[in-house]
């Protein structure tokens, strides 16, 4: 399982897409510095998340799994993006960011990351061409998991890692793309 710590990086990932508007409105505000920071900030977010990814499925000790359904969470990767695309469509006139607000809600987003044991769909790695599924074991638990693939079969799923409490990732060769 992943240490606190690094599934707390993991979500924060997930708020790359978040720089992008950061990055919109910092550039209407003809801030170009702080744009180019801000767009930065995305990518080594990104770059951090296929890097923890990578990392979880070579590192960690791949489990048997024996998934009985499975629902597609994809669907949620868009959500996020509207979400993100808010700040840009309703912003008036051109201004700069708030920091202070910005550096307030990151608080609050970091405390309630440290304090939960939840995973939940990240829209980097869904650009990153990983799928996400709701997915029920024998033991009758539901986890999010994280493949690279898309799922038709349940009974394909051999191996996981477990990330968290309630998120896996597919483990081998599929989990990297390739199809058996």
């Amino acid at each position: 399982m992943l240490s606190r710590l690094v599934r707390v990086l993991l979500a924060l990932t997930a708020i790359a897409p978040l720089s992008i508007s950061l990055a919109f409105q910092f550039a209407r505000s003809k801030n170009y510095l702080w744009a180019g920071g801000a767009f930065a900030l995305c990518l080594c977010l990104g770059l951090l998340a296929r890097l923890i990814i990578s990392l979880a499925s070579s590192r960690l000790e791949p489990l048997s799994a024996k998934i009985l359904k499975a629902k597609s969470a994809d669907k949620e990767v868009i959500g996020f993006f509207v979400a993100y695309a808010l700040p840009m469509i309703f912003r008036g006139q051109p201004a700069s960011p708030d920091l202070t607000a910005w550096l307030f809600a990151a608080g609050m987003l970091l405390f309630v990351l440290w304090g939960t044991q939840s995973t939940q769909v990240n829209p980097v790695l869904g650009v990153l061409g990983f799928h996400f599924y709701e997915v029920e074991t024998d033991g009758g638990i539901t986890y999010l998991m994280i493949t690279r693939r898309r799922i038709n079969n349940v009974l394909t799923i051999k191996k996981i890692v477990q990330l968290s409490e309630f998120g896996i990732l597919e483990a081998g060769d599929s989990a990297q793309g390739k199809e058996k």
